[in-house]
């Protein structure tokens, strides 16, 4: 005869989406407990897009504790946000040391939303010794109100899941992006920073 331990006994949690981070999720409960999980081994085949305050579902087995694995994943999008949209912006910048830097830029949001994510590939074109070198970010997309000119300019600051990469680009229209420093500042070099719609 085989009795199930409580150690294998499966459970599930649902909350509201508060952080999620590369292979990480927290979500508030209905009883405002926090509740943090890796899904790094979850069964994430019913998640398209996941943003914050998107409703999650947590599938988990044992007992609760701070970042132990989740077995399964379900979202729910927060209907009263609108669609998810997707847009690809890219464009090639001026870089120092190479021919430029090729940027292919994804963003993902719920249309009455301000936050989401994004993924972004710089491709610093023949940077090592005539061949490219590529580098891969992702993580939260954030609305600022305002640049270094404009109180009423639209900027998306994107900060990467690493903690370390920050890039702002200025919103000029529906198909324009144009990168900023850390001061919200538009380049005076006079040359091409800006990245346009693609899908």
């Amino acid at each position: 005869m085989v009795c199930c331990s409580p150690a294998s006994k499966e459970h599930q949690t649902k909350g509201i989406v508060c952080d999620a981070t590369m292979n990480t999720i927290s979500i508030v409960t209905a009883n405002k407990d926090t509740l943090s999980f890796s899904t790094l081994d979850a069964d994430k085949s019913h998640v398209t897009g996941l943003l914050l305050n998107d409703t999650a579902e947590i599938f988990y087995k044992g007992k609760y504790t701070a970042g132990m694995s989740a077995t399964k994943l379900i979202v729910y999008k927060n209907q009263a946000l609108g669609a998810l949209q997707t847009r690809t912006y890219e464009g090639i910048l001026p870089a120092a040391s190479s021919p430029g830097i090729r940027y292919s830029l994804t963003i993902q949001n719920q249309e009455h939303s301000g936050d989401g994510t994004f993924t972004l590939t710089m491709t610093y074109i023949e940077a090592e010794n005539g061949k490219d070198a590529i580098f891969n970010y992702k993580g939260k997309r954030f609305t600022q109100r305002g640049d270094a000119t404009n109180n009423d300019a639209i900027v998306w600051q994107l900060v990467a899941d690493n903690g370390k990469d920050i890039f702002n680009f200025l919103r000029e229209d529906e198909k324009t992006l144009t990168l900023l420093n850390d001061k919200f500042e538009k380049s005076e070099t006079g040359l091409n920073y800006s990245l346009k719609l693609v899908e």
